[in-house]
């Protein structure tokens, strides 16, 4: 896979397929209520979390603009299938490998309404499928189905969405026919990470209003013309901000001092926010199994059987969308870290609840531990900000992911971004959307550890309005580039 320095950075328009399902915010009255106000250079607008409960109550739409994607999960009890939208599920561990979905368990509005029965079904059968469609009318029927349909009529809600279930490929339930990709999963079991620590002593916690399920996959089934290559997978990581500044030249200086710190790291991980998989730089898909049209993994159950040392096999066994955040933090002695995490998502409404993961355990150079880990275990806040599909945001990303902070103690401020205090963080400048978060929890998980942040100030750059808004497609999946 190219490096950011290398790749096509004017992204292209979402093809059709796609189109009807992309998202632009802001919308029209974002930034109405009265707890928005212009900060003093009247360069952002900011609002102050948590809201009230009736503010919640009159609109519980998130905030400000994330890039979660979307996925549907299926769970069954007592012979009765059940069905819910998810957004931001993540995947939140390696070794082994966890998926985090979230459930709202507290009533906030009708958009944020107790998914009491599919909770229920989740935590009596341990057992959940997360899956994935391409975007067309298939997907809009399930889509207006979960939406119109209440969740504890889930014979009713499966049958109007008009498609059809079959037993799941490694047998443990059923799994929509038209999804393209399916991880089968379990609650997560008590165990211990490598360096010998309790983890996963409950399989879920609550987090203010929604309930996060952490379930360790078991099996990954991906259609055979996709897993072939006939007809590779594509996906947008990125939000695209069209009307957005453009990227000032490059500053040829600093550009030199990143590319000699690159030059002499071990092991660059490489972004492309035009994904495809399988494709260069992407790992194969090694089946154990074809059946009905699928190829199918089985991971291990034991974390020490499912561990690869060799980098390129470390990697994610399959596709998985996920959000990219740029986190900064500033520890109670001063010192700055940042670092682009692939594994960034909204766990919770209420409080508003950003969640990253960290590598601590040390396996391999891709796997090991992060210098910005110490900073964060010695910090009571992190930034995180939304990373736009731009060259000099790219770049960025690349260097905040591969460099340590070890090696290049100013990181933040060689990465190519204008860093500036951001509520009571530091964030960039050229990135539309900032989160201000307190840390209110931290969570060993195996080779990751999760850092909640409750958001307590939102920012967002003045000039994202809803006539130049940024456009997101939260389904990832086309047969198109």
């Amino acid at each position: 896979m190219p490096n950011a320095h290398s790749i096509a950075i004017a992204p292209a328009r979402l093809p059709a397929d796609r189109q009807v399902f992309r998202y632009c915010w802001p919308h029209k009255n974002a930034f109405a209520a009265a707890a928005w106000q212009f900060t003093q250079d009247r360069a952002y607008w900011c609002r102050a979390l948590p809201e009230s409960r009736d503010e919640l109550a009159g609109d519980s739409r998130w905030p400000a603009f994330f890039p979660s994607p979307i996925c549907i999960t299926t769970t069954w009890h007592d012979g009765v299938t059940h069905v819910e939208k998810v957004v931001g599920a993540s995947i939140v561990n390696r070794f082994p490998y966890v998926v985090a979905l979230s459930y709202c368990r507290e009533p906030l509005s009708s958009r944020h309404y107790v998914r009491r029965t599919f909770m229920d079904a989740i935590e009596a059968s341990g057992r959940v499928a997360v899956q994935f469609f391409m975007p067309g009318e298939r997907l809009n029927a399930l889509l207006k189905a979960i939406a119109t349909v209440p969740e504890d009529r889930p014979v009713l809600r499966l049958a109007a969405s008009g498609l059809a279930v079959t037993p799941a490929l490694a047998g443990t339930g059923p799994v929509f026919r038209d999804a393209y990709l399916v991880y089968e999963a379990r609650l997560v079991r008590p165990g211990r990470d490598f360096e010998d620590y309790d983890i996963n002593a409950q399989p879920w916690i609550d987090v203010g209003s929604h309930r996060v399920y952490f379930l360790e996959i078991e099996t990954i089934s991906l259609r055979d013309d996709i897993a072939t290559g006939q007809k590779p997978l594509h996906w947008r990581s990125l939000p695209v901000w069209w009307g957005g500044p453009e990227p000032p030249p490059p500053d040829l200086v600093l550009k030199r001092r990143r590319d000699r710190v690159l030059a002499c790291t071990n092991f660059v991980k490489n972004y492309q926010p035009d994904y495809v998989f399988p494709g260069p730089g992407t790992i194969a898909f090694e089946a154990d199994e074809h059946r009905n049209g699928f190829a199918i993994k089985h991971l291990p159950p034991l974390l020490e059987d499912q561990v690869e040392i060799d980098n390129d096999r470390a990697r994610w066994p399959c596709f998985f969308p996920s959000s990219v955040g740029l986190i900064t933090v500033r520890d109670r002695d001063g010192r700055v870290g940042g670092m682009s995490c692939g594994s960034t998502t909204i766990l919770a409404r209420n409080p508003l609840t950003v969640a990253i993961c960290v590598s601590y355990a040390r396996i391999n150079e891709r796997y090991a531990p992060r210098g910005s880990l110490d900073l964060l275990d010695a910090a009571d806040r992190f930034g995180c900000g939304v990373p736009l599909y731009r060259s000099d945001v790219l770049s960025a990303i690349t260097y905040l992911g591969n460099v340590s902070h070890r090696d290049d103690p100013a990181k933040v401020a060689n990465c190519g971004l204008t860093m500036r205090e951001l509520g009571g963080t530091i964030g960039f400048a050229e990135l539309p959307v900032h989160y201000d978060c307190r840390i209110v929890a931290r969570l060993r998980l195996g080779t990751h550890c999760m850092f909640l942040g409750q958001a307590e100030h939102l920012l967002v750059r003045a000039d994202v309005t809803s006539e130049n808004p940024i456009e997101w497609c939260p389904f990832a999946g086309s047969l198109a580039p």
